[in-house]
Order: C-alpha cells, then sequence, then structure tokens
C-alpha cells in the first residue's frame, strides 16, 4: 500500500503517479454515476457535517476516509478500484475536494482531506432511498434525457454570459485602479516641481528684500548697519527655512487631505471582490480606512524633509545589521543559445543559501508556466513562475490564466514553514542587488516614486542610492493573495483563482471575512504584523501578480511610455524572493533576460 508524503499533495500535478496509466474511458453513464452519488450521500449522511480546523471552517463535508470505506463496502472491495469510481464522480462533479476541485481520491491516504457533494448536480428523483438500487441496475447504458441536455446548454450559455461580464468588469475595474495610480503619482510629481518653484520664488524674493534694506545702509547708523549685517543675515537664512517648511507642510497637508481623494485602498479588483466573496464593486466600503498621521507627525516630516531626512525610508525593515547582498553572476549561467525559454532564464539564486536546492533541477533553469519542488532551511515546497507570452512549458496553461487579464506576471509559493513561531512582520520579499544602480532619474523622482510606493505599503523599505541598492516589503502584506490550509486541503496553484483566506491567523481574520485589500493594510504595518506568526503545521500560499514590469522586454510601463530597465539594473536581475529580517532565506528565484548578459560585459 502507498503511503503519500506530507507533501505529497501540495499541487496535482504529483497526483499523475496515482492515475490510471491506460487512461480508461469512464465505466459509469451519467445516470449511473447520478444514482450512485445519490446513494452514497444517503450512506454518509451521519457523517457530513460542518468541519473546523484552526479558525478555518468547511460546510457539509466528509473526510477521505469515509467516503473510501464506503466505497469498499458498496462498490468494489479492491481499494483501487473503488478509489476509480469514486474519481470518476469527481470528474463528473458530484464529488468535489472543499477547496481544490481538482484534487481526487488516491490509495492509501491518510492525510485528514475534506470532500463534499455538490447536491445542486443531483437529481432531485433520486432523493427517495428506495429507488436508488433498482435504478443502477435498470438504467445501465440508458442515453440521457432531453431535458438534461436542454438545461445543460441553456447553463453552459448563461455561464458564458456571466463569464464575459465577469471580464468586463475586471478590465473596467483594473483600469480605474491603474488610473487612479497613475493620477496619484503624477499628482506628487507636479506638487513637488510646484514646491521647488514656490521656495526658489520666496528664497527670491526675500532675499532680494535684504540686499535691498543693505543698499541703504549707508545712510543709516552704524548701530542699524551692524544689526543688518551678521544677525540680519543668520534671520534672513532662519526665515528662509521656515517659509519653505511650511511650504511643505502645507503641501503634505494637501496631499493627505481625505475630503479631496480616494484613498488608493479603497480601489478593489474584480478578483479582490471574488475572492472576498462579494459582489463585484469597483469601490469599497471606506468606513473601515483609517489614516493614521497626525498635525505631529506631518510637522516632524517636512522638518526632516528640509534636512534631508525624507531621502529615506521613514522605518527600515532590516533588523539593523550590515548585510552584504549576494548574487548568480552571468559567468554562471549556461551560453544564451542553450536557454530553454530564451530571452529569459529563470534559476536558483544559488549564492544566498547553501541549503537551498531544486531537488529534480539543481543549478539549471527552472521551469516557466509548471509548479517545481525547492527547500531552504526555512520552508519547504512547491513555485510556480508564469510570464504572459513567453516560452512556456506550459503555453495552453499560461493561456488560460491571462485570457481576460492584464496581469502579464505571476509569481506563486505554497508550502510549510520549518521553523516555529516565526512572526509575519519577520518575512520580507523584493528585489535586492549586489552593486549600484546606473543611469537612475533625479533624486526628487525617486522621493516622489518612494512615497508613492509608501501609501500601497506602508511598510516598505526603498533604498537605491548605495552600493548594494534593495526593495523590502513585508510578504504577506505585499502579496495579492495569501491563504491558510490544513495539510492535504489546500488548492492547486495551478489553477486560475486562489480564493483569499486568512482565517489561520486568528485575531481579525478568524471569521474569514477579511478582503484581501484589509489584509494588505494590516500586514503592511510591522506594529501590525508582528501580532501574528506562521506555524509549521498550516499549509500556506503566497501569490504574486503584477501588470507593469513586462519581463519579456525588461521594461516598465508608466502608462504613458515604457522605460527599459536593463541599463538601469547594472546587468542584474529581478527575483522572487523570500527572506527573514536576520538575512536568512525562505527561497530566491532570479529572473534573467540576455539583455542583462551584454550589458554586463559591456
Amino acid at each position: 500500500m502507498k503511503v503519500s508524503s506530507p507533501f505529497s499533495t501540495l499541487h496535482s500535478f504529483d497526483s499523475l503517479d496515482d492515475e490510471q496509466s491506460s487512461h480508461d474511458p469512464p465505466t459509469l453513464s451519467s445516470d449511473q454515476a447520478i444514482a450512485l452519488a445519490s446513494k452514497m450521500r444517503r450512506g454518509l449522511e451521519p457523517l457530513i457535517k460542518d468541519r473546523s480546523w484552526r479558525f478555518q471552517s468547511y460546510k457539509d463535508c466528509f473526510k477521505h476516509s469515509h467516503a473510501v470505506s464506503w466505497a469498499l463496502e458498496n462498490v468494489d472491495p479492491d481499494e483501487g478500484r473503488a478509489v476509480e469510481v469514486l474519481n470518476e464522480l469527481v470528474d463528473m462533479r458530484l464529488v468535489s475536494h472543499v477547496v481544490d476541485p481538482t484534487k481526487k481520491f488516491r490509495v492509501g491516504e491518510n492525510r485528514r482531506l475534506y470532500f463534499k457533494m455538490n447536491n445542486e448536480l443531483l437529481d432531485d428523483e433520486f432523493e427517495s432511498g428506495n429507488k436508488t438500487d433498482t435504478l443502477v441496475a435498470n438504467r445501465l447504458g440508458s442515453s440521457s434525457n432531453n431535458n438534461n441536455n436542454n438545461n445543460n446548454n441553456n447553463t453552459q450559455s448563461l455561464e458564458a454570459k456571466l463569464e464575459g461580464l465577469q471580464h468586463v468588469l475586471t478590465e473596467t475595474t483594473q483600469e480605474l485602479h491603474n488610473v487612479h495610480g497613475k493620477l496619484e503619482m503624477m499628482h506628487q510629481q507636479v506638487m513637488s516641481l510646484a514646491s521647488q518653484q514656490l521656495s526658489i520664488f520666496l528664497m527670491v524674493l526675500v532675499l532680494y528684500g535684504y540686499v535691498t534694506i543693505v543698499a541703504m545702509l549707508p545712510s543709516t547708523s552704524d548701530s542699524v548697519r551692524r544689526w543688518w549685517t551678521v544677525p540680519g543675515l543668520a534671520a534672513t537664512i532662519v526665515l528662509l527655512m521656515a517659509l519653505r517648511c511650511g511650504l511643505k507642510l502645507c503641501i503634505y497637508i494637501w496631499n493627505n487631505d481625505e475630503s479631496r481623494m480616494i484613498p488608493m485602498e479603497t480601489i478593489s479588483t474584480a478578483d479582490e471582490s471574488v475572492a472576498a466573496g462579494n459582489a463585484v464593486s469597483v469601490v469599497k466600503d471606506t468606513t473601515s480606512y483609517e489614516r493614521q498621521s497626525s498635525l505631529t507627525a506631518m510637522l516632524s516630516k517636512s522638518i526632516g524633509s528640509i534636512v534631508g531626512a525624507g531621502r529615506k525610508s521613514s522605518k527600515s525593515l532590516s533588523d539593523g545589521k550590515k548585510t552584504t547582498i549576494l548574487m548568480r553572476q552571468p559567468y554562471s549561467l549556461p551560453d544564451v543559445e542553450t536557454w530553454p525559454h530564451r530571452p529569459l532564464f529563470v534559476c536558483l539564486n544559488t549564492p544566498v543559501s547553501p541549503n537551498l536546492r531544486v531537488p529534480k533541477y539543481g543549478l539549471g533553469p527552472l521551469p516557466l508556466g509548471q509548479p517545481f519542488r525547492f527547500s531552504s532551511d526555512l520552508f519547504e515546497g512547491v513555485c510556480l513562475i508564469r510570464i504572459k507570452q513567453s516560452n512556456s512549458d506550459d503555453t495552453k496553461g499560461d493561456e488560460e490564466y491571462f485570457s481576460g487579464r492584464k496581469r502579464i506576471f505571476q509569481s506563486i509559493v505554497q508550502g510549510r514553514f520549518k521553523e516555529e513561531g516565526i512572526r509575519v512582520s519577520d518575512v520580507l520579499t523584493g528585489h535586492e542587488f549586489a552593486r549600484p544602480l546606473k543611469n537612475l532619474p533625479h533624486p526628487w523622482v525617486l522621493r516622489t516614486a518612494s512615497s508613492f510606493i509608501g501609501k500601497v505599503a506602508p511598510g516598505s523599505n526603498v533604498v537605491v542610492h548605495t552600493d548594494q541598492p534593495k526593495v523590502e516589503a513585508i510578504l504577506a502584506g505585499s502579496s495579492q493573495n495569501v491563504r491558510g490550509d490544513e495539510q492535504g486541503n489546500e488548492p492547486n496553484i495551478t489553477c486560475r483563482t486562489i480564493q483569499e483566506d486568512c482565517s489561520v491567523f486568528g485575531g481579525v481574520f478568524k471569521e474569514g471575512n477579511v478582503s484581501a485589500s484589509r489584509r494588505k493594510r494590516l500586514f503592511s504595518h510591522p506594529e501590525k504584523s508582528n501580532k501574528y506568526s506562521f506555524d509549521t503545521e498550516t499549509t500556506y500560499t503566497f501569490e504574486f501578480f503584477q501588470n507593469l514590469f513586462d519581463a519579456n522586454t525588461y521594461s516598465l510601463d508608466l502608462g504613458f511610455a515604457k522605460v527599459g530597465c536593463s541599463s538601469v539594473l547594472n546587468g542584474q536581475p529581478i527575483q522572487w524572493l523570500g527572506k527573514m529580517k536576520d538575512g536568512r532565506y525562505l527561497w530566491s528565484f532570479q529572473v534573467w533576460h540576455e539583455k542583462l548578459i551584454s550589458d554586463s560585459t559591456a
């Protein structure tokens, strides 16, 4: 009897070993399957109930072992054959896993997996208990009912129309989200320019007045002349600084005026609304939105910007230790001509940790569009990276995933932590580089961009003018979707949509009704996310996707223009990484482009 490993069903492609090698066609007709499912529902009725794990609940479900035991008694005493029949019911959507519809029954499965009956698909005529056995015998080989075919056609037509409406709404919602972000960035740039111009005008005006007064001093007394020479100059400088500080304070208050703008967090995507289980809405309820800034904080920030503190992050996510960033270099890569996904090459960033491994692929190219296993000292699981219009290993799967969506990049990790009690605030993601960046824009542009990033992810840390630049953010606060599941009940990471569910964290999440946008606001703040932690029993899923950076061309889409990034990155790749504040890595994968190779050798 085969016993699966703890991670044997983290993703559905591992279950291929347990599928029928001959791919035999279904042995049950539609009517037979419905009759058998009805009999199974009655037989398991005492065991079908609401079940919970941690703060997560599953409605009207039964265990994997319950279904197999029933099938051994009522279908076939051979476990292999009994499991095959159960999986035929899964294929016909009469029985399904509570989270992952593609998950099937397995021989020798010893974990606590939860399945449910899809009651809406069962014909009501099979509800009476005494008819089922007769119907199973009498309906062998019978054809499908014409009414059922008509109902199926009508259902499919309705589903197609709803899917079309969903795509339109998704496009509209995403457009609003993107336009709001671009307008906010342009607003910050305009206000910054206005602040500088007005500051210069005030300085010139005050200096003109000072020079005019000094020019008139020869006709004044010696005491007045002495007062205006040194103390007067000092007083003028103080006045200039006070004027600029007051101007910046006014600009900051203007930028944070809630009555003037819609907060970024109130704009949702259709994906977030569906994940939260609500009707799709463009603007969310703003009653839970709180702005933390006070007048004291505004004044402190304004004064800090005068002395240059505004160029740095308000709160660093690192633990204060000096760490050296290590990266895999171009000379360690195979020749570009041999890259299977050219112009892209995805690989493990080996220098960051000696125990970070991808067993099946080693140092070679990692797959695109297909999941792969990895492990480190802190984490083990599976990873999936999708890039739109790339030379993917699963072109059909990529087309289905990106169809009707603006996103062009997806990365997702699913697995378990190996160390107990790791705080949510201690696990970071982002990008880091071993060498300085080149051809950077003017510092005021970077400050504006950093301010914009800070609004989206308050706990972010952006440091670019340094020998080893980095952009850090809390992993659970920057991921688009996060969920935690009991082992075996996690979703298939190759599916089109990952549903948000953070109820395993407890606290405000225990009811399971916290939306992705609110979770981002909570977990983006180091002080708030420090109250929550990861455990070693839960299988966590972190999904990230975006529509701004195009890996195929290595360019950034700003809406009004595309900016090439290879020259700025100084021959260094972007990454999909997870790391601790203390410098230890959970995972680190690089996405190279052949442009980076030429830039690094130039």
